[in-house]
């Protein structure tokens, strides 16, 4: 999994997971409500309308999201290029993988910045857990849905505290 872009979105290798999986809420910063599992209205052909201007019309945490590559590496790498359109049965489970993805993704990043901020022998426990998800992430769906994202995610940000503070 390791290459310079595989923790950057690329929309054009996606079906605009972020977009229809996720929940919306006006008072975050996304413009409107709307509940997951449904199509942002501004999501068209998988590509956001108003991606150029989101911040003028009211979605500054739109501006601002990024799955980390999660979009693409559920479309691409679990479901061959198909969209959660394609049927309601891959859709129900892209909506539920892109999730748990999502967080693995984003604990990768988190770990390569503090790494980079970190001696090398300092950022040895933290390389270890970067493989250790990497791992998880490529040995498939049962594997990733075998994981308590919410207690690998405090234990991963409590570690990275620990390691930078010191």
């Amino acid at each position: 999994m390791r290459d310079e872009y595989r923790l950057r979105a690329d929309c054009a290798r996606c079906c605009g997971l972020c977009c229809v999986a996720s929940a919306f809420d006006a008072d975050q910063g996304f413009g409107f409500d709307k509940p997951a599992h449904t199509a942002c209205r501004n999501l068209d052909n998988h590509h956001c309308t108003i991606h150029d201007e989101l911040r003028v019309r009211g979605f500054p945490a739109c501006a601002t999201f990024d799955c980390y590559g999660a979009g693409q590496w559920v479309t691409q790498q679990l479901f061959a290029g198909k969209s959660w359109q394609t049927s309601p049965e891959i859709a129900a489970r892209m909506f539920r993988l892109y999730p748990r993805y999502r967080g693995l993704h984003e604990l990768m990043a988190l770990l390569e910045l503090a790494m980079r901020r970190l001696s090398p022998a300092a950022a040895v426990p933290l390389e270890q857990w970067l493989h250790e998800i990497e791992e998880i992430c490529q040995s498939g769906v049962d594997a990733v849905c075998s994981v308590d994202v919410e207690a690998l995610t405090k234990n991963v940000r409590a570690l990275v505290r620990e390691q930078v503070r010191r």
